[in-house]
């Protein structure tokens, strides 16, 4: 009771924040945070000419967008703030009681409802449910039970699964279920999860056996894909094309390349050639997903588009103007 006291309490205090540009030149691929610059904004365009858009928040220390929605969270100043709106004339925020720690990463479910903080330091893991319209903190969820080291969480599409990956001589997969969890596949280094877009298997990628194993969650039954001369996969996705087929997209972070398989025949539908390093693979737009996060500002952010023509692009790095300039450069380009 007093949780959800302190969520209407929340509500009733809830900030509007200043009005925003959002004159979108273009389609937008995207909302996103931007580390270097602290802020929030869009990406439009079209691969191969897409640009960042107008900052819509700043000072941000952390932040995420939920999947092709206009709402997500935000940390600043100690707090969590959930955020709608975005790319409207006027940003809601409104605190999420029950957050108190910082988490090192962000996932959500495909359809957003979802959210799951975690952090692999203080190996622990909290999902706010109830998006868009009334969004709640459940508790802290500890890992260190397990053993090992916590890795990675993933939860399905509809938000009702939850999987987390723990690494070392007794590491796996589990599936977790309030406090409890169930050992769904035994594992040395899993680093990556990702659950079909049925919701009824979920891969888990090995980089010990260089492999990922297809776990059938109603009878975790399984199943060895193996990854023929890859040599370093970092993150896997998984993706139904236009055709039904379940693909699996692999990044190798030193072999540069992104593997499409599909799952059902265990046949490379591609290898894709990268120009730079990924480091990550994480859902972005419709159909997309982030290569490389920018880590510094002169920095561009690598992505990967699936469809229509499968290839990587870049977002050129923001170019922050001196406040002395703005009213100059506005006036020019009018």
């Amino acid at each position: 009771m007093r949780l959800a006291f302190l969520f209407v309490v929340g509500l009733i205090s809830a900030s509007r924040l200043p009005a925003q540009p959002t004159s979108f030149s273009g389609p937008v691929v995207a909302i996103t945070f931007d580390a270097p610059t602290r802020s929030v904004r869009a990406v439009l365009g079209v691969p191969g000419a897409a640009s960042f858009g107008p900052t819509l928040m700043d000072s941000v220390d952390l932040a995420s967008v939920a999947p092709l929605q206009s709402y997500g969270l935000v940390f600043e100043s100690g707090k969590c703030l959930f955020v709608s709106g975005l790319g409207s004339k006027t940003i809601s925020s409104v605190v999420v009681a029950g957050v108190t720690s910082y988490p090192d990463g962000i996932v959500w479910s495909a359809n957003g409802s979802l959210a799951i903080l975690y952090s692999r330091a203080g190996s622990w893991f909290q999902t706010i449910a109830g998006f868009p319209s009334a969004p709640v903190a459940g508790a802290l969820v500890d890992v260190s039970s397990l053993g090992g080291s916590f890795i990675t969480v993933g939860v399905d599409a509809p938000g009702k699964q939850i999987a987390v990956a723990v690494s070392g001589d007794n590491g796996g997969v589990f599936q977790a279920s309030g406090q409890s969890f169930t050992r769904l596949a035994s594992m040395t280094q899993p680093i990556s999860l990702s659950f079909s877009n049925n919701a009824q298997t979920l891969y888990a990628l090995d980089a010990a056996s260089l492999q990922v194993t297809a776990v059938t969650l109603s009878s975790h039954g399984l199943q060895t894909l193996t990854l023929p001369g890859m040599t370093n996969p970092i993150a896997i996705q998984s993706l139904e094309d236009s055709q039904n087929r379940q693909l699996l997209y692999i990044a190798g972070g030193s072999d540069r390349i992104v593997r499409i398989l599909d799952v059902a025949s265990q046949q490379i539908v591609n290898d894709v050639a990268l120009s730079v390093q990924p480091t990550s693979l994480a859902p972005f737009g419709a159909g997309s997903f982030v290569l490389a996060f920018r880590a510094q500002s002169t920095n561009p952010l690598w992505l990967f588009v699936s469809t229509p023509q499968a290839g990587a692009y870049f977002v050129p790095a923001i170019q922050l103007v001196p406040p002395d300039h703005r009213a100059a450069i506005v006036g020019r380009t009018r």
